[in-house]
């Protein structure tokens, strides 16, 4: 059966009357609706349609989707974040110690290695904790 540009804007509006909000998920989930009806031989695309909604488990479960789909995301988002304040910790680390060695040996610019490091440390490692449990504390209560 193919079907025809009204057929997908019905199944693309039910998906968003139905609670599917994020604009990837809306499009995968058509794509794969659609993809079941055209395989079928079937002509009768209200049937096709219903079984099509059964094989994915109703609408219920395309909001179970989105929150699943949303919480990957989350995650991602603190992998990278996590990525980040570990990669600033260790240029400050190599900050402090270069600064020490520097200290020890009494050259100079050991006091402006030993600055960089605060101000990573303030401008870089401090801000992005924050951001993230701000997020943390967002995702919480969503």
């Amino acid at each position: 059966m193919i079907l025809s540009d009204q057929q997908i804007e019905f199944i693309d509006n039910n998906l968003k009357l139905y609670g599917v909000t994020s604009d990837a998920l809306r499009e995968d989930l058509l794509d794969h609706i659609c993809t079941f009806i055209e395989t079928n031989e079937s002509q009768d695309f209200d049937c096709l349609y219903q079984e099509a909604l059964q094989k994915f488990g109703g609408y219920a479960n395309f909001q179970n989707l989105q929150r699943e789909t949303h919480l990957q995301q989350h995650a991602k988002q603190i992998v990278m974040i996590n990525k980040l304040k570990f990669s600033a910790g260790f240029v400050v680390i190599l900050l402090l110690v270069t600064s020490l060695v520097f200290q020890m040996m009494q050259w100079p610019y050991a006091n402006a290695w030993l600055l960089g490091a605060i101000l990573i440390s303030f401008l870089v490692i401090l801000p992005i904790h924050f951001y993230a449990r701000y997020k943390k504390s967002i995702h919480k209560f969503s």
